[in-house]
Formats: structure tokens, C-alpha cells, sequence
């Protein structure tokens, strides 16, 4: 029987003035907001046309008090757009982010006129119904985590029970190659806190909170980051609210703050990074997005930023790396091949280098994504959705949180692609 969560008129005002973290958090000062200005300068100047970065962008421009009306307006007609041409093969999480994104914009009418809360509530059903049949979503665990909290935050229709079953830790769903999704259960965790906030007495789903902290716990680094720089944002916004689970001591806030802050120039040029990890340095969450009021005359763009491009080492001198393919999945195919490539290169560039040497071997494809270029097949051998199969990049027998087209090789490195299961 399907257990209907409903949220009286009284309940949700008294929620609407919950505080969305109740705990001690570190965000950058005001000494240090101009740090801030590169990430907002990448966002508010990205004229990237993937679906998907451009509801995290206005999600991360609900936090910043300045307007930016030329590109809140862009991405909000991107986000529309969305919208109107969603169908079957748009997936639950994408479709989340875009219900996110227009409450954040302060769009909650078409929300509601549009009945779109429903629409995600019957995308969330097709991915639960997929795992009672086959085991796993439809898509990721980290899509569930966006579904349940768009659903929660808007106050949709959902089955506490069920919530606390779909999130229960299982190495299948945090885990993908024996590492542990920061990311994953960050998403989870804050979903998790949505809905035990509504629910308070459920003592699974507060279990579940606490098992999650703990892991993403034990995946901080010494420098302060959590898994990696590109997880650490939302693993921050994570623990801001679940400081009752954890001692002062688990968690130096401000040694991760200042390591991000120190990574902004190298790892966040990108849009979607740069949206992902903007909330948690203002000490804000996606549980924010329904606080605050709603601006009715925003102000105009502000173009004094100034732009940052992206730069590729320059170098003449060669380095040699080795580089393998292996279908890790089967293990019927493993080729390797020794390379030379100038110095500064990336990942990508050494394997056009070994595709050059052996085209039949290494010869490889790529789709264009919002975090740049991912590999789709090498050797003729395609990864599949379907399979649930991807082309793992490795570098010393270590997954990179880096892209093909980000990761700069080294003299002596032993690179990797490998089919593998997610």
C-alpha cells in the first residue's frame, strides 16, 4: 500500500521558517567574496547549450546577491525550454533539476499550473518500479537523490517507508568500482534531511542520515577535501546540516574551505563545476532554494568581471607516458602502447598520439557533455546505458576525478582506459 506524505497548510508554514541548517557552517568571508568572482563570472558568461548546466546555474545565482538579469533570463529560457520539450527519454533527475531551478527563479506558478510536481512523481515511480523488477534505476541512485528532493521540497506525494528502503546504505547503490560516491551520498543525504525534517519520527531515514555522514566522513582527505575538489561542494552542503551526527573535530570546515578557494582558478572553469561548488562557499544548500524571498526587479548584468580563459601549458620538450586500453568487463581485450607527447598535454591528447601509432587498437570516440568531452567507445567497443557499462579513466591504476580533456599527464604516468560497470 502507497503511503501518501501530505503537508497540512500549518505544516508548511512552520517549515518555510525552519532555518535550512541548523548547525555552526564556514563560508567565505567578506574579506575574500571577490574569490568568489571567477565562478560567478564562468556561470553568468557560459553560453553552453547542454540542458542540464543551465538549472544548476540558476539554482547556484539564487545564493548570490547580486543579479545578473541578461543571464538569469537566459537560463531561465533554457530551463523553460526543458520543460516544454520533456518526453519519455528525459531522465527523472534532469527533469528535478529543472523543477529546482524554476523555484528558484521564483517561477513556482508554472510548477503548479503545469502539474509538474506529478510529472516528477511519475518518472521517480518508473525508477522505483525498475528497481523492484530489475534491481537497479532507470538511471543512477544520484538522479533518485535529486527526485526525492525536489519532490520533498515542493511538497509532492511519496511514501516515507519507501524513501527509507531506496536509501538504505548498500554498497550497489553508493559504490561504483569499490569507491564510494561522495557525491552520491552527499545528494542523499540532503534528500534524507528533507524529508526526516516533514517526517521526524521515522528512525530509518535518520539511520540512513547517519551511516551516509560517516562515509562521507572517512573520505576527507588531509588537505580538507572530501573524495575529490569536484565532490567537496556538495559534500559540504551535506554536513552543514547534519552536524548533529558528527563531532567538532570530524570535520575542519575551514581547512576545506580555504583548499577550494585555492582550487577555484585550475578546477572550476567549467559552468557545471563552478554552479556545483558556489552554494557551500556562501555556507548555503540546496535546502535554501525555498528560503528567502523572491526578487521582482532584478538588476542588470554586471559584465566588470573580468574573463578568465581556459590555458594550455605551452612546452616543446617531449615526456613519455604508457597508456592501455582494457576491457575490464570481459577481459578478452588489454592493448598497451608506449607514447610521446609535449609536455602539458592532456589525456586526451595522448590518446589521439596512440591512435595515430595503432587506429584499430586504440582508435576511440567522444560525445560532448557539460563536463567536456567523455569517452563513448575505444577499439570498436561501445559503452552502453543499457548495459550500464562507461570507459573508466585511470592513471596509475587510480580513477581520475578529471576529464579526457582536463587531466595533464605526466613524465611516467600510466594511464588507462577501462570498460567498467556502474
Amino acid at each position: 500500500m502507497r503511503v501518501s506524505q501530505w503537508l497540512s497548510p500549518v505544516g508548511f508554514l512552520l517549515f518555510s521558517l525552519f532555518p535550512a541548517h541548523l548547525c555552526k557552517i564556514c563560508e567565505v568571508n567578506s574579506k575574500e567574496k571577490d574569490k568568489l568572482d571567477p565562478l560567478i563570472n564562468t556561470m553568468v558568461n557560459s553560453n553552453e547549450p547542454y540542458p542540464s548546466v543551465a538549472p544548476q546555474i540558476l539554482m547556484a545565482l539564487k545564493f548570490v546577491k547580486q543579479h545578473y538579469s541578461k543571464a538569469e533570463t537566459t537560463f531561465l529560457n533554457q530551463v523553460k525550454l526543458n520543460i516544454m520539450q520533456c518526453d519519455g527519454a528525459t531522465s527523472s533527475g534532469q527533469f528535478a533539476l529543472d523543477l529546482l531551478a524554476l523555484t528558484a527563479a521564483c517561477q513556482t506558478c508554472i510548477i503548479k499550473d503545469y502539474k509538474l510536481v506529478k510529472k516528477l512523481e511519475q518518472k521517480f515511480q518508473a525508477e522505483v518500479d525498475n528497481i523492484d523488477k530489475y534491481g537497479h534505476p532507470l538511471t543512477t541512485y544520484y538522479q533518485l537523490g535529486l527526485d526525492v528532493l525536489a519532490i520533498c521540497l515542493l511538497n509532492g506525494t511519496y511514501s516515507t517507508s519507501k524513501i527509507a528502503d531506496l536509501f538504505s546504505v548498500e554498497p550497489k547503490k553508493y559504490y561504483y568500482n569499490n569507491q564510494f560516491s561522495v557525491d552520491t551520498g552527499a545528494l542523499a543525504v540532503l534528500a534524507l534531511t528533507c524529508v526526516d525534517r516533514k517526517n521526524p519520527d521515522v528512525e530509518e531515514i535518520r539511520n540512513n542520515i547517519e551511516m551516509l555522514v560517516k562515509m562521507i566522513l572517512n573520505e576527507i582527505k588531509p588537505d580538507g577535501t572530501i573524495g575529490n575538489i569536484y565532490s567537496t561542494g556538495q559534500a559540504m552542503q551535506a554536513l552543514f546540516v547534519t552536524s548533529k551526527y558528527y563531532k567538532e573535530e570530524d570535520w575542519n570546515c575551514t581547512k576545506t574551505l580555504k583548499t577550494v578557494l585555492n582550487h577555484i582558478p585550475q578546477a572550476f572553469q567549467r559552468p557545471i563545476a563552478a554552479s556545483q561548488v558556489l552554494p557551500a562557499l556562501q555556507g548555503k544548500t540546496y535546502l535554501d532554494l525555498t528560503h528567502g524571498t523572491c526578487q521582482s526587479s532584478p538588476g542588470y548584468l554586471n559584465n566588470s568581471i573580468p574573463t578568465i580563459t581556459e590555458s594550455t601549458p605551452q612546452s616543446h620538450q617531449n615526456i613519455s607516458v604508457k597508456y592501455q586500453v582494457v576491457d575490464f568487463i570481459t577481459k578478452h581485450f588489454k592493448k598497451s602502447i608506449e607514447v610521446s607527447v609535449p609536455e602539458g598535454s592532456f589525456f586526451l591528447n595522448v590518446m589521439e598520439k596512440a591512435q595515430e601509432e595503432d587506429r584499430k587498437a586504440f582508435g576511440f570516440t567522444t560525445k560532448s557533455s557539460e563536463w567536456g568531452p567523455y569517452v563513448t567507445s575505444v577499439a570498436g567497443i561501445e559503452a552502453s546505458s543499457k548495459d550500464r557499462t562507461y570507459w573508466q579513466l585511470l592513471n596509475n591504476d587510480q580513477p581520475l576525478s578529471q576529464g579526457v580533456a582536463e587531466f595533464v599527464v605526466s613524465k611516467g604516468d600510466k594511464l588507462e582506459v577501462r570498460l567498467s560497470y556502474y
